[in-house]
């Protein structure tokens, strides 16, 4: 298991189509991941996800198959005013 800690956004895929729902991605100080939790269609919301939707997190889960994608274990908001250094 590996912690991540950043900013959860939304991004929408095919505007206009019912066919594709939202995505949602961590922005860490240097990349972006692609948070997977749990099993939904391609047009549903990820209500655990949303929750936390522009809030500051730390991420606990394992890098997926797919380059900067994340199997998302659990999430915890965390207080902070910007997005964290990783240290070390």
């Amino acid at each position: 298991m590996e912690t991540f800690e950043g900013l959860v956004y939304v991004k929408h895929g095919q505007i206009g189509s019912k066919s594709e729902g939202p995505e949602y991605y961590l922005q860490t100080w240097d990349r972006e991941y692609l948070l997977e939790y749990g099993d939904r269609g391609p047009w549903e919301l990820d209500y655990y996800l949303e929750f936390f939707c522009r809030k500051f997190v730390e991420v606990t889960g394992e890098l997926g198959n797919e380059p900067n994608t994340v199997k998302v274990t659990k999430v915890t908001e965390i207080c902070v005013e910007h997005i964290p250094k990783k240290m070390g």
